[in-house]
C-alpha cells in the first residue's frame, strides 16, 4: 500500500518538473528580451497518509460477581417489599375483621339489650295487667264474700229474731211503734249467754217482755251451724248481735 503511495508520489514530482521545465523553455524562447521573475517552484512534500483503520473497542470488563450481588440485592429488596406489602394487606384485613367483628358484637348487644327492655316492659305489662285482674278479682271476690256473708248475717238474724217473736207476749201496756233494740251474746253452740237491753222502749214492761222471749229460746240451732260452717263470720258477727223489736200489730 505504501509503494504504490510512493509511486504516485515520484510520478506526480515528474510531472510537475516537466510541465516547468517546458514552461520555462517556450519562456525563454519567445520572450527572451525580457527577463521576468522567475516563478517560484512549487515544492512537493511527501505527505504519507496512513489509512484509517477503526479499531473496535474493547467491551468493559464485567464483574459478574457483582452484578449477582447485585441482582440478589434486587431480589431480596423486591421480596422484602412485598412480604410488607403482603403484611399490611395482612393487617388491614385483620384490623377491617376486629372492626368488622366489634361492629356485629355492638349490634348483637344492642339488639339483646333491647329484646331485654321489651321483654321486661311485657313482663312488667303482664304482672300489672295480672295485679289489675287480680285486684279486680279479689274485690269482686271480696264482694261477693262480704254479700254471702251479709246475706248469712241477715238469714240468721231474722231466724233468731223469728224465734224470738214466735214466744214474745207483749204486755197490755205495750204500744203501736214502741222499739226495744237487745244486744245478745252467743257461744259458737248457739246459746244465749248475756241478754242486755240497749235502747229502752220506755216501757219497762215491754222490754222485760223482750228479755224473756230471748231466755225462753235459749239456743240458736241457725248460729250453732254458722259458728260451725264460718267461725270468723260467726266471731266477727253473730258473737254479739243487736236486735231491734218493734211493736207494730197490735190493735187499738
Amino acid at each position: 500500500m505504501r509503494g504504490s503511495y510512493s509511486l504516485a508520489i515520484v510520478i506526480s514530482l515528474l510531472l510537475h518538473g516537466t510541465l516547468i521545465a517546458v514552461l520555462t523553455y517556450g519562456w525563454e524562447a519567445t520572450s527572451r528580451p525580457e527577463r521576468k521573475p522567475m516563478p517560484q517552484f512549487v515544492q512537493a512534500k511527501l505527505v504519507t497518509i496512513e489509512p484509517k483503520v477503526t479499531q473496535k473497542k474493547t467491551p468493559p470488563k464485567v464483574d459478574l460477581e457483582q452484578k449477582r450481588r447485585q441482582r440478589e440485592l434486587e431480589r431480596q429488596r423486591r421480596a422484602e417489599a412485598e412480604k410488607k406489602r403482603r403484611a399490611e394487606i395482612e393487617r388491614k384485613k385483620k384490623e377491617a375483621e376486629k372492626k368488622k367483628k366489634a361492629e356485629q358484637e355492638r349490634k348483637k348487644k344492642e339488639a339483646e339489650e333491647k329484646a331485654r327492655r321489651e321483654k321486661e316492659r311485657k313482663e312488667q305489662l303482664e304482672r300489672e295487667r295480672r295485679s289489675a285482674f287480680d285486684e279486680a278479682l279479689e274485690e269482686e271476690e271480696e264482694l261477693l264474700e262480704a254479700t254471702e256473708d251479709t246475706q248469712a248475717v241477715m238469714s240468721v238474724a231474722q231466724a233468731i229474731q223469728a224465734r224470738i217473736e214466735s214466744v214474745w207476749s207483749r204486755p197490755p201496756s205495750a204500744r203501736n211503734g214502741m222499739l226495744t233494740v237487745v244486744q245478745i251474746n252467743f257461744v259458737p253452740t248457739g246459746r244465749v249467754v248475756a241478754a242486755n237491753i240497749v235502747e229502752g222502749s220506755g216501757n219497762a214492761a215491754l222490754d222485760r217482755s223482750v228479755l224473756t222471749a230471748i231466755r225462753k229460746v235459749e239456743v240458736f240451732p241457725e248460729v250453732a251451724e254458722l259458728a260451725r260452717k264460718e267461725p270468723a263470720l260467726f266471731e266477727r258477727e253473730v258473737r254479739t248481735t243487736l236486735l231491734n223489736f218493734r211493736v207494730e200489730d197490735l190493735r187499738q
